[in-house]
């Protein structure tokens, strides 16, 4: 049986879709943005900010779950530009300690102003 993961602290979804759903152990993230929780508009054009906002409202729909970035297991990352990759990857290291997740890096248009995106796929016990 599946549960709707969400916050009143993340930007409402801007369309049909759930911000995040625990199924069982395993709890999958739609993908997350750099989305000011109070205005709802890209926090910067500034990739390393929008990357922190990005996984501030990531670590907000984890904890709605009961979970954290500890029980991430793969993040699904877009990025506008493949040149921002050495700014992406320094806020990322700083997230993620000890055992890292599985990660997948792809270039794609992204909407409303966003730089990256990012989905995760975690599993809390």
């Amino acid at each position: 049986m599946k549960a709707l993961i969400s916050s009143d602290r993340v930007p409402a979804p801007a369309g049909p879709y759930s911000p995040g759903l625990r199924v069982g152990e395993w709890i999958f993230l739609s993908g997350q943005g750099g989305f000011d929780t109070t205005t709802g508009k890209v926090v910067s054009d500034d990739l390393a900010e929008q990357t922190e906002q990005t996984f501030n409202n990531i670590e907000t729909v984890l904890e709605a779950a009961g979970a954290s970035l500890d029980d991430v297991i793969s993040c699904l990352v877009h990025l506008v530009d493949l040149a921002d990759f050495p700014a992406f990857n320094a806020v990322y290291e700083q997230k993620f300690t000890g055992v890292k997740p599985v990660r997948t890096t792809v270039r794609a248009d992204l909407v409303a102003g966003l730089l990256v995106e990012i989905t995760v796929i975690a599993r809390a016990l």
